[in-house]
């Protein structure tokens, strides 16, 4: 039972497709703007920093508040926290309120992540965070991070539950970023300060 809730109330809150929420408040439909994404770097781009920031924050913790409580559950090899983790990050991939069209999964799985296994996740953040200041590029910055995760998770020796579902959720990230990808192939894709 606790594995099938878990799941549900990740899905649930993940749902909640608060960059649409908050670019609508300010009469946009952030699905028409800019990349189309209901994500926070359409919403800084199309709507401003501060409603960016706030969906930012407010996807990270959808990510991270239920991983926070069920993660405290630790039969089944810790599945419960994983379950919510991968509950939330699905819901906002494919949230059942616009249609089953979200956004990519980053701010919200990095939310879960800190709640799974804080210290692999803060590396990825921090070549995160390297690669944007080189480049500039969110969309770039990303992949890479979803990418070394997995690695990051396995040099830290995480449970095998919360590897393979790093593994699942980079797969997710990067496959939810296709169009990114094209675009940095014709060397199209926006950078930071510059208009879409």
């Amino acid at each position: 039972m606790e594995l099938v809730l878990s799941f549900l109330s990740g899905f649930i809150l993940g749902s909640i497709p608060f960059g649409f929420i908050v670019a609508k408040a300010k009469g946009v439909d952030i699905r028409k703007q800019g990349s189309g994404n209901i994500g926070a770097t359409n919403v800084m781009r199309v709507v401003g920093k501060k409603e960016g920031i706030l969906v930012f924050v407010l996807d990270f913790l959808k990510g991270f508040l239920p991983v926070a409580y069920w993660a405290r559950f630790t039969l089944f090899w810790g599945l419960p926290g994983v379950l919510a983790a991968l509950g939330a990050v699905s819901g906002h991939m494919f949230t059942p309120w616009l249609k089953f069209r979200g956004g990519k999964g980053v701010a919200t799985g990095f939310g879960a992540f800190v709640g799974l296994a804080p210290v692999p996740v803060l590396c990825a953040f921090g070549l995160w965070l390297f690669v944007l200041l080189i480049s500039r590029i969110v969309s770039l910055s990303s992949i890479l991070a979803a990418i070394s995760l997995p690695f990051f998770l396995y040099t830290f020796r995480v449970q095998r539950s919360f590897f393979w579902f790093g593994v699942v959720a980079a797969v997710l990230v990067i496959v939810r970023h296709h169009s990114n990808i094209k675009r940095l192939i014709r060397g199209e894709e926006p950078r930071i300060g510059e208009k879409k």
